[in-house]
């Protein structure tokens, strides 16, 4: 099993050339970007965070992203994560573009409810990931209906296909970490470890528990106390292992909890969100929002917008708007930590 390093915080540190280049120009090529490859999905969860965008059948054009994943390798993107604000495994060519994503040289991975990971996709993508990771709030089929906006009988098929996918990998030897998320929220609090026992029973390598953070433009809110997120973390102790390991995200709970403390978004040249749509924005608080968009790439190539006039004037507009209004806990809040650190020597940093 991949030993997992820095989940609750960043590996920003280990890309110092990267770093270099940011100090000296002010910008880079992202190392990391987040595709979405369709605006469809066949769950309707209570907490999502996209819950305000329209639910429909946008899918990415083959040959459009072809292009790009194979321009992005070559600007120096060194991972890609398929998630976005739809399920992934929705798209038709979702085994085509893992592997000719892995085939430019980029490291893939997947977050996905798992439904539609079949057979046919397990053995069309798992090969070719970094890792895979579940989004199972709970560990009931009862609460997994409710929670999810399904069936019950998905629950039983997600289990399932978790199960194929670990075997698959053990019968092929394959390096992929196979793991899933919980999210804490108040529907769910009392079923983190009847989940934690049925994935350590599989196979799982790892359950990460992730704690609720508001998105600004949300319709729900479903934040959950420090007392009950340590209860959970308490209660989760046990089923730690060399070969189950639980990532309670401890540094994202504090950080949630202690606000902002940096004035400006400095992480924007390392990451960048693609939508179904083709549309390159910052992040996902700017989902939907039209001034924000750096461009399309169904009118440009990802290095025409990435060195364009227009994004310099929106990370521009975005370091004069400040952070106020930004989510707490961020993906790219330990990031922004790092980064206003370095900004921001102190008196005895020399003294290694």
């Amino acid at each position: 099993m991949v030993e997992i390093t820095n989940v609750d915080s960043h590996k920003l540190m280990y890309h110092p050339e990267r770093v270099a280049e940011y100090k000296s120009k002010k910008d880079c090529y992202p190392i990391y970007i987040e595709i979405g490859l369709t605006n469809a999905c066949n769950h309707k969860c209570v907490f999502c965070a996209l819950d305000y965008l329209e639910n429909g059948g946008i899918f990415f054009n083959k040959e459009v992203l072809l292009l790009n994943l194979k321009l992005m390798a070559e600007k120096g993107v060194k991972s890609i994560m398929f998630a976005g604000e739809g399920e992934p495994l929705l798209h038709k060519d979702i085994g085509l573009f893992v592997q000719k994503a892995k085939e430019y040289g980029i490291d893939i991975s997947i977050t996905t409810n798992g439904i539609l990971f079949d057979e046919s996709k397990i053995e069309q993508c798992l090969p070719y990931l970094s890792w895979i990771r579940f989004s199972i709030d709970a560990g009931t089929p009862e609460s997994y209906a409710k929670i999810h906006g399904t069936n019950e009988e998905d629950f039983l098929k997600l289990m399932n296909n978790i199960q194929n996918a670990v075997e698959f990998k053990n019968n092929n030897k394959l390096d992929v970490t196979i793991g899933a998320q919980f999210l804490m929220i108040s529907h769910n609090l009392n079923e983190a470890k009847i989940l934690a026992e049925k994935l350590k029973e599989i196979g799982t390598d790892n359950l990460q528990i992730k704690p609720y953070s508001h998105h600004p433009k949300s319709l729900n809110d479903f934040s959950v106390g420090i007392e009950e997120q340590n209860r959970i973390r308490d209660e989760l102790k046990h089923f730690d292992s060399e070969n189950f390991k639980i990532l309670f995200r401890k540094s994202t709970i504090e950080r949630i909890n202690d606000g902002i403390n940096y004035p400006e978004c400095y992480g924007l040249p390392f990451f960048v969100l693609i939508d179904s749509k083709g549309n390159v924005i910052p992040c996902n608080l700017h989902y939907g929002t039209p001034e924000f968009i750096y461009g399309n790439l169904y009118e440009k190539n990802f290095q025409e917008i990435w060195e364009s006039e227009r994004r310099k004037m929106i990370i521009k507009k975005l370091k004069e708007k400040g952070v106020s209004e930004c989510r707490k806990g961020c993906r790219l809040d330990s990031i922004n930590r790092y980064l206003h650190r370095l900004k921001n020597p102190l008196g005895h940093d020399n003294f290694i």
